[in-house]
């Protein structure tokens, strides 16, 4: 993994924020961290950091983000816990809001920004500082907006699709063949992507780049791709439903279920090509922006003859748990991450 000079200025301007509000002496003992873990190999954390308050010295390792939003808190306090280290977990990020620092305090996961937002509990050691707001909150990259994590999604689900034709990698995007050629010609230029020659083309980081797209795909394609959210007078309606009758699939805590048998659904999530009418009709769906069922448009073309028990793919399944920010969802999400994904992300 290579510590891009962007997350080292996160960091940087972090550490200065805590120091100039806490009068704290804090240093950053390292870069780019190995770890060996059983679940997903070898790996690197992005920094250590060492916090000294009078003759006391804390140590964390460090999760640098951009941004976090309740949509991606999940997939951080996943990253932050998976720590197999003998330090503590930090997040540091460019801005975190007042709702999620008090979730982060909740889940006691330290955190500091460069806004001059941080919590620390580490008696007799305490900070809890919040409310403070950046002047302007980037913007993500082309490559992890809509059409950039359609084609992301694909190569991550389909191993080895960056070495076909980027005609082939459209058709199962479902996107313009140019666009295809700048979002691959992006992820070499940010280091996600070898190019050594005629369809030698090779995906690296590829887990740091699953943790971008289950980070970006909650508000940047997940929303784009709701249709609505609807209520049925029969709470279970689902248990008796086919989905092999309509272009449909199960995703979220549904999927989950199926999958795990770890988890009691609490929101009902389908996948579906529209249109939908004679979906709604059937189980007598009607739309209530309140309701505990959520229909999107599924937004890829493949897999679907690879796919058990009319599931999306677990990728999916994972980034939907992630995206709601809940305890339970967050630890049926992992047992799905190293069940069915682990291995695919390992560092080759």
């Amino acid at each position: 993994m290579i510590i891009e000079s962007k997350e080292k200025k996160i960091l940087n301007d972090a550490l200065g924020e805590l120091r100039k509000n806490t009068g704290l002496v804090v240093e950053v003992i390292d870069f780019e961290v190995k770890v060996l873990d059983k679940a997903m190999g070898e790996y690197y954390q992005d920094a250590i950091v060492k916090i000294q308050w009078n003759d006391l010295e804390y140590h964390f390792v460090v999760e640098i983000k951009n941004t976090v939003t309740r949509a991606i808190l999940g997939v951080a306090i996943h990253q932050l816990n998976r720590m197999k280290l003998k330090e503590k977990g930090m997040l540091v990020a460019k801005y975190i809001n007042p709702k999620i620092a008090d979730e982060l305090k909740k889940n006691d996961v330290p955190f500091i920004d460069t806004v001059g937002n941080a919590y620390i509990n580490e008696p007799p050691l305490f900070i809890y500082l919040k409310g403070n707001r950046p002047e302007i909150i980037d913007q993500p990259a082309r490559t992890f907006r809509p059409t950039g994590l359609q084609i992301i999604f694909a190569l991550l689900c389909n191993r080895g699709l960056e070495n076909k034709p980027y005609r082939d990698i459209a058709k199962k995007v479902d996107v313009a063949l140019g666009t295809v050629g700048e979002i691959m010609d992006d992820l070499k230029k940010t280091g996600y992507l070898i190019d050594t020659g005629v369809r030698r083309r090779r995906l690296i980081r590829k887990n740091d780049l699953l943790n971008k797209w289950v980070t970006a795909y909650p508000e940047q394609l997940r929303q784009k791709k709701m249709i609505g959210h609807y209520e049925a007078d029969n709470r279970d309606w689902w248990k008796n439903t086919n989905l092999k009758e309509v272009d449909a699939l199960w995703g979220g805590e549904i999927a989950a279920n199926i999958m795990t048998e770890h988890l009691k659904p609490q929101i009902i999530t389908v996948y579906a090509k529209r249109p939908i009418t004679k979906f709604l009709l059937k189980n007598k769906l009607i739309e209530n922006e309140n309701g505990d069922t959520e229909i999107l448009e599924i937004f890829w073309k493949f897999g679907q003859d690879r796919l058990h028990n009319n599931l999306v793919p677990p990728l999916l399944i994972y980034t939907d748990l992630m995206a709601t920010g809940d305890t339970r969802n967050i630890e049926t999400a992992r047992i799905i991450y190293e069940k069915k994904l682990s291995k695919y992300f390992r560092e080759d």
